[in-house]
């Protein structure tokens, strides 16, 4: 099981590159009910301006009958939310999964580990990653 880094960041390798594992990631999100909101292709904009970096997208996702009652119990979770999870290339082979840990994000509103919803990211990885998607 993946573990979160200093900043909250959980990271996981995928052996797919960063379209595929989009593509892959996409399909389990509206497989368990949650809808895509955007993929934001970072790249694509770094080239637009001039400027070169290596394939990184963010899908932003949510499901508001989930989402909305941790809101309205903890307002300033709003800004977390919908949820992200970030696919990038590092240089090796595959691709880079991260998405910010639900306990983390927890402890942060005072939710006393009470993950709830904010587990999403990790489950939809682990489905796609370990090919049960």
């Amino acid at each position: 099981m993946a573990q979160a880094d200093a900043t909250g960041l959980v990271n996981r390798r995928s052996a797919q590159g960063v379209a595929e594992t989009v593509t892959a990631l996409k399909h389990e999100i509206e497989h368990r009910g949650a809808s895509v909101i955007a993929v934001i292709d970072h790249a694509a904009a770094a080239r637009a301006a001039g400027l070169a970096m290596p394939a990184t997208q963010v899908i932003v996702f949510g499901n508001p009958a989930a989402g909305t009652p941790l809101m309205q119990a903890v307002p300033d979770l709003a800004i977390d939310l919908p949820l992200r999870l970030l696919v990038r290339d590092d240089g090796s082979p595959g691709s880079v999964v991260s998405w910010q840990d639900p306990a983390y994000v927890a402890d942060r509103f005072g939710l006393h580990g009470e993950t709830g919803p904010l587990a999403a990211p990790h489950a939809i990885a682990d489905a796609t990653l370990d090919g049960t998607a």
